[in-house]
């Protein structure tokens, strides 16, 4: 089998099937159909780099040298793109794993290049290599593991706010003069329980219409919690990239 056939039938394995997966799919198959010099091409891996730079999960760092390892990142990428080997649905989040990756592993080769008394090694011999290859199955792996962390570590951070509530402003938000139907009670029920409720049942306790719950919950509510939400996962990913 060709290997363009090879990679397309690979893509077909893992993409989700949503009209993005979909054309990001084609727009790969389109980059790796086209010879190099093809100024087609060009303008194709452009429009893929684009689409990646605006990928919200795409690898942020305030590292000095995290630009040039981005730019010899996409360098890298458009030499490489035919070798990409998905291994997750979708493929956009495969596509920014194999990304991240080589990302984190650029920095840290500039770091060693700028850094002459640290040992340096020869990154196109080694990308040449099995070796290679098999370092970044074994830090993809790393890489993913230490994002579900990450993102359990948000979670569970949600959750402890959310139940200290330390500013009083879930318990303070409620629809008018229902104190005992705040912000803070109503997540809890809904959400952080082993069982969690429907608005009804609520509704039915608290002796309060569904509608009005359920318009409060909407309007101010679900707000509320997702900025809290925002602030925690920014917090953490300042302490996790300081």
């Amino acid at each position: 089998m060709a290997p363009i056939d090879e990679l397309r039938l690979a893509l077909q394995q893992y993409s989700d099937r949503t009209p993005k997966d979909e054309r990001l799919c084609k727009l790969i198959i389109a980059i790796c159909s086209e010879s190099r010099d093809n100024p087609q091409r060009r303008k194709l891996v452009d429009r893929l780099l684009r689409q990646l730079q605006l990928l919200p999960k795409l690898s942020k760092s305030s590292h000095p040298y995290y630009y040039e390892a981005v730019n010899k990142t996409w360098e890298w990428l458009e030499k490489h793109l035919h070798e990409f080997n998905p291994r997750r649905s979708p493929i956009q989040a495969s596509l920014t794993t194999w990304v991240n990756t080589h990302l984190r592993y650029r920095i840290h080769d500039l770091h060693i290049t700028h850094n002459p008394k640290v040992l340096s090694l020869d990154l196109d011999a080694l990308e040449r290599s099995r070796f290679y290859n098999d370092y970044l199955d074994g830090l993809e792996v790393e890489i993913e593991r230490i994002e579900r962390q990450e993102k359990q570590a948000v979670a569970r951070a949600i959750v402890k706010y959310i139940d200290r509530d330390p500013e009083y402003e879930l318990r303070n938000c409620y629809p008018r003069n229902r104190p005992d139907c705040n912000c803070q009670i109503l997540v809890q029920r809904l959400f952080l329980q082993q069982s969690p409720e429907k608005m009804a049942v609520i509704a039915r306790q608290l002796n309060i219409k569904t509608q009005t719950i359920y318009s409060f919950w909407k309007r101010t509510g679900l707000s509320k919690i997702q900025g809290i939400g925002r602030h925690i996962a920014q917090k953490n990913s300042d302490f996790m990239s300081g």
